[in-house]
């Protein structure tokens, strides 16, 4: 068998392990200088009005949701295909998720779907960037203005895509993103909070630092205490480290996705099939090439297909596995996706991360076309 195509590799060199090393020559573990390095960049890079280092997009999530100060009674719409944190954040606060449908053309939240859905009771969106490619903003920032709603944007797989001219997570109120070991770039556990609504800026401090205001504290005060709810959310400094040097070689990472998804985009493109189709490509809002996914008419296809993939040798996965279908999921909303079923029965991601060679991308298509063909 040829060697085998990994489905993703963390892109490592020499310079994330210097970082790292920095940490245990420094002694200092929580809170260092890597942490506010990071926070730094990226709050310069995307232009935000406050970033912090988070242990994970989760975390992220949760703050933005604690935040809202959501009761009981009120409800977040989301999609139904993402991933479960979306949804635990707002089940955390007491508060009520609401799914609703997603675009056929690029696996993001239907803003038609979301006006159905929304009520007295509405008091948030949770948009997710889904594969890096963003979300009709346009449409949402109007629906965020005539229902006076929350837009939280779910930005774990888009850091440094953009709609228009911003980047992704600073049009909303708050934006979470993700350096899981799994995305474009890499903490190991880690993530981020962008805060771009000012009202919030006074209280964010404080969640973050388990609910006392050490942050904000000035210098006649040479104490902090306990002003509300908050947890453990800042990312340490050893994740700190490795987003750091990944974060400072940004442009090349990018560039490396970019090519190999508009590698796909361009060789996928030219295949005349009844067998699958892929998303279109938004060339008014910049990707951030996070996932490339082909998506099959159906789901015995779409097994057959990641079957006969992995005994080539090429490792490729299907996605998420739509919440409002899960036995947990039933629990707050039964009703029937069209559009999210039929995206979660046929999509399949490939392989894509910087270091895949040209020469493995080829084969990943040749073979695919050899599928096609024999269906």
């Amino acid at each position: 068998m040829n060697n085998k195509i990994l489905f993703n590799k963390p892109y490592l060199s020499k310079i994330d392990k210097k970082y790292i090393n920095q940490v245990f020559e420094n002694g200092k573990f929580t809170d260092g200088i890597f942490q506010k390095k990071c926070e730094y960049l990226i709050k310069k890079k995307i232009k935000s009005k406050f970033v912090a280092l988070t242990q994970n997009c989760s975390s992220a999530l949760e703050i933005a949701i604690l935040l809202l100060n959501l009761k009981k009674d009120d409800e977040v719409i989301m999609p139904s295909y993402t991933f479960t944190s979306t949804a635990n954040a707002v089940l955390l606060s007491g508060a009520k998720p609401v799914f609703a449908d997603i675009n056929l053309e690029d696996a993001n939240l239907d803003p038609n779907s979301v006006k159905k859905k929304i009520n007295k009771k509405t008091k948030a969106i949770i948009l997710v960037h889904y594969g890096g490619n963003s979300c009709d903003m346009d449409e949402f920032i109007k629906i965020k203005k005539k229902y006076n709603i929350i837009i939280i944007e779910d930005a774990a797989h888009g850091f440094l895509g953009k709609f228009k001219n911003k980047y992704l997570g600073t049009i909303g109120d708050f934006g979470a993103f993700s350096f899981h070991e799994t995305k474009n770039f890499v903490g190991g556990q880690c993530g981020a909070l962008s805060v771009n609504n000012a009202s919030f800026l006074n209280k964010v401090n404080i969640v973050l630092d388990k609910g006392t205001d050490r942050a904000i504290i000035n210098n006649k005060k040479k104490y902090y205490s306990w002003k509300g709810i908050g947890s453990e959310y800042r990312s340490a400094e050893l994740p700190s480290a490795l987003l750091f040097s990944q974060l400072v070689k940004n442009q090349e990472i990018q560039s490396q996705r970019a090519k190999l998804w508009n590698f796909y985009f361009k060789n996928f493109s030219k295949i005349n099939s009844n067998v699958f189709t892929i998303f279109s490509k938004n060339k008014r809002n910049k990707s951030a090439y996070h996932v490339f996914s082909i998506i099959f008419r159906n789901f015995i296809v779409r097994e057959k297909f990641i079957k006969y993939m992995k005994k080539k040798g090429i490792f490729c996965y299907f996605h998420y596995f739509p919440l409002h279908m899960s036995s947990f999921g039933k629990k707050f909303q039964k009703t029937k996706m069209t559009n999210t079923e039929k995206i979660y029965n046929g999509l399949v991601r490939l392989p894509l991360y910087p270091g895949l060679k040209t020469s493995e991308q080829k084969r990943v298509i040749i073979e695919s076309k050899k599928f096609f063909k024999l269906k």
